[in-house]
């Protein structure tokens, strides 16, 4: 797999939108390709260069996700990120 083919994953801390807890999480290939999802529901609301079935794997994989990515995002803390005390989340 070429540095091309790589997909990194970045994530929000755990927020808080209509009373629905959610993390937000973007998968990011190469200089243009995006996928913009929301977990636990499961589901890309934009994107940039993955094919439909690309996406369908990225949907299967925040779903059998969601649990592990709730707890990664918990440990997000915004201040210190914003301070510039912590690196970004990546996995």
């Amino acid at each position: 797999m070429g540095k091309q083919d790589e997909i990194r994953m970045t994530y929000s801390g755990l927020l808080l939108k209509d009373e629905e807890k959610m993390v937000r999480i973007c998968f990011e290939r190469g200089e243009s390709d995006y996928a913009e999802g929301i977990v636990p529901r499961g589901t890309i609301e934009k994107s940039n260069g993955f094919s439909g079935e690309e996406l369908e794997q990225l949907k299967v994989y925040i779903q059998d996700n969601a649990t592990d990515i709730i707890k990664m995002a918990k440990e997000v803390n915004f201040l210190d990120d914003w301070l510039g005390k912590n690196k970004t989340k990546t996995s």
